[in-house]
This record gives structure tokens, C-alpha cells and sequence, in this order.
């Protein structure tokens, strides 16, 4: 079925003192969400479980991300989590801070209507 993308919303999250990525990713999605509304689904007659979630994550180790725990901080949708290199790990004063980049894209199926 054919789907616009409806929202984009990007946050970055950091795990001071862990070298924990999926704490550092969840920080960052749900920093996103707090930045993210949607309240167009009260005029619309859609689902909210109609929209697809394409969840991005960047951390310096995306292997060690739990998918499925970011996965389930979204409520409503069919979320799909992808894991790529990137974000940071800063030094800080002898231990290291990890920083994730998240960017979450909502999409809705298109009305033929």
C-alpha cells in the first residue's frame, strides 16, 4: 500500500557513565518523542496503528543496541528499529560518555479516497 511520510523528529540521548549505547539510544528516542505530536489522528479516521515507525539509531556500537527494548518505548504503529554506526563516545574526565542519535519517521498509509 502506498504511505507519505507524515513526521520527522530527531534527539540525540547520552549514557554518562555506563558505555551503555541502548541506554544512550532510549535517551534519545525518548527525547524525540517528547518533541513529537500527532494530533492530527483525533481529525483523521485512521488507526494509529495504521502508521509505520522507522526508528534510526546511530551509536558508536550498534551491534550491542537492543532493538526490541527501543522498539517497545513506541506505543502505537508497526516499528521498525535500525541500528547504524555513528553517535559518540566523549571522554570525560577518565570515563566515557556515549551519545546516540535518533531520528524517528512516522508514516501513514495514502487515502485513495
Amino acid at each position: 500500500m502506498p504511505e507519505q511520510r507524515l513526521i520527522i523528529e530527531m534527539a540525540q540521548g547520552v549514557d554518562l557513565h555506563g558505555r551503555d549505547d541502548t541506554k544512550a539510544a532510549r535517551r534519545a528516542v525518548e527525547q524525540a518523542l517528547q518533541g513529537a505530536s500527532l494530533p492530527i489522528f483525533g481529525t483523521l479516521d485512521v488507526d494509529r496503528n495504521a502508521m509505520r515507525i522507522v526508528v534510526h539509531i546511530a551509536t558508536p556500537r550498534p551491534e550491542t543496541v537492543d532493538t526490541d527494548a527501543i522498539a517497545a518505548l513506541l506505543p502505537y504503529g508497526q516499528v521498525e528499529v535500525i541500528a547504524e554506526k555513528g553517535g559518540l563516545d566523549v571522554p570525560v574526565a577518565g570515563d566515557v560518555a556515549v551519545m546516540a542519535v535518533a531520528a524517528l519517521e512516522v508514516f501513514l498509509p495514502t487515502r485513495t479516497d
